[in-house]
Order: C-alpha cells, then structure tokens, then sequence
C-alpha cells in the first residue's frame, strides 16, 4: 500500500448510478471507505448521502483509493475515463491503484484495449462484468464474470466474495465482458418471449392474472426471469427500473456485434432486436426493460 495512501481500506467508484450505488452502499456497511466520481450531479449527492466522499475527477479516485470500480452506461464511456489529465490513468504513480476492476457491460475489444492502456501504466486491470440488476446487487446476489490477470483476479477474489454471491474467473482480458454479451444476449431474447406469450395468451381469451399464475406453475414459467418480467408486464409496473428498456437494446446490440464478429448466426435475436428500438422511439427507454411489452402491444394496434 502506498504511504501516501490511508491506513483504512479505501476503494474508490467511478460511475455512480444505479449498480455503482447499490455496491457502495453495502461496502460502506461493510466499514470500508469509499470515494467516488459521476458525470450527474444527483447521483453524487445520493453517493454522499450513503456515507461516500465524492471527489472530482477519476483521476482523484485513482489517487485517494487501492481498489477502483468503474460502473458506467458503455464502454467507449468507461475508456474516456481513463484518458486526458483528469482520467484515472493520469494519477501519480506513487498513488496509483493496485487494481481497476470494470464492471460495465462492455464490448470485449474495447476491454482489451482498457487493459492494454492499463498494462502501459503498470495497473492491473480486469473486466469484471455483473450478472444481475441493482436491486440483485443490493442484496449481494449476482455473479461476477472476471477476465484478466488471474494473479490481480486472485488477489481481488476476496472483496468479490462480500460484495456478490457468485464469481468465475473466465480467462485473458475480454473474457469476462465477452462472457456477460453473451449472458444479456439470452436475457434480452428472453424477455420478449415472455411478453410474446403473455400477449398469445391475452389474445386468447385468458385473464392477465389466470394466465400468469397458471404459466408461473407450468414449466415454460419456472424462472426468475418469467416471475420477474412477466409480473412487471402484467401490471404494467415500468416506471421503476431495474434494468432500463434503452440498456437491454445496447445489450442485445452487443450480442449481435459478437455474433457477427465470430461468425454465429442470430435469427431469433435479430428479430428480437427491432421491437426493442421501437420502445425507445416510442419514449420508453427509460422505463424498465421488461417494457418491450409495451412494443407488442403497439404492433397489436397497429393491425
């Protein structure tokens, strides 16, 4: 540790939104120091008001934390936070950090070259993709997908444990980012299933509330996903998000990104696809991200 940092554990969150909250509110009850940094006034003050200092720059988090968290919308988003004279990458070397661990959804090309930028600089960095939404974070429920080096992965495996219920190392810098694409790609798909099938079984005659317990009983409904999604949908609840409309497309469009850069072919995302760009043309991509149901009924008046 470096004498021009605390004796207590410090870690540091740069991106302060939903997923970077619900972290740092548990690693604040669990007696570690946190600072942090966000582009959005709001989120600093809500940030503050959990307990957290809130500094600057990325570059400031860098300097005052051993342990830095990046939680940002995308990953051409969290490179920015790197570079320029207030990026991390730009802190002192006595004061850098031992480890940065990228916990956005990000395209895996663009984690390798935050890892390169990083190799430069002497920090060890790991792209650390979550599965699970902040109110699963809140609970210290999630699987933590890591690609890099292992001996950083290692040595960071710990803290993982108290923050989520779940951790796999998956591989080289890339890994753990390619890993949650292909995660959020079924999901994404998966979503439009259920509203597909709630949307059959409405046009067939059959109460919301029927509908949705008997298939909660049946196998097709036995999943977290289909309790979770199918009931927002049946009740319409989309004005708090878990996990926002706009997010998922950039998730499937990172799917379809991978595929094609891979050579798989995705008839089912590609028709997936559509109906969630029409949700945020149609002002609802700040809703939670089951109402791409909203999309099937749009098309449903249309006829």
């Amino acid at each position: 540790m470096s004498a021009q940092k605390s004796s207590t554990k410090t870690i540091g969150f740069i991106g302060l939104g939903l997923m970077g909250q619900a972290f740092s509110k548990n690693l604040i009850a669990d007696g570690h120091r946190l600072v942090g940094t966000d582009v959005q006034a709001g989120a600093m003050r809500k940030f503050k008001r959990l307990g957290g200092e809130v500094l600057k720059t990325p570059r400031a988090v860098a300097e005052a934390a051993e342990v830095v968290f990046i939680s940002v919308p995308n990953s051409k988003i969290s490179l920015q936070t790197a570079r320029g004279e207030n990026g991390y990458l730009a802190c002192a070397p006595e004061s850098a950090p031992e480890v940065v661990l990228d916990t956005t959804t990000s395209d895996p090309e663009d984690s390798k070259q935050h890892a390169e930028l990083c190799r430069k600089k002497g920090i060890p960095y790991l792209d650390s993709s979550v599965s699970g939404n902040s109110d699963y974070v809140a609970n210290r429920e999630g699987l933590f997908l890591v690609g890099g080096n292992k001996k950083a992965y290692e040595k960071v495996a710990p803290l993982l444990e108290t923050m989520l219920s779940d951790q796999v190392y998956c591989g080289s810098s890339g890994s753990g980012a390619a890993m949650k694409v292909v995660v959020n790609y079924m999901t994404s798909m998966g979503r439009c299933v259920i509203a597909e099938g709630l949307r059959l079984g409405m046009r067939s005659g059959f109460g919301k509330d029927f509908l949705f317990d008997t298939l909660k009983r049946s196998r097709a409904g036995d999943s977290s996903g289909f309790h979770g999604h199918g009931s927002i949908m049946v009740r319409g609840r989309f004005r708090r998000p878990r996990s926002t409309l706009n997010v998922i497309m950039k998730d499937i469009g990172l799917g379809l990104r991978l595929a094609r850069r891979h050579g798989a072919v995705t008839p089912v995302g590609n028709a997936c696809a559509p109906l969630y760009r029409e949700g945020s043309r149609a002002g609802n991509g700040e809703m939670d991200s089951a109402a791409v149901y909203l999309s099937y009924l749009e098309r449903e008046n249309k006829k």
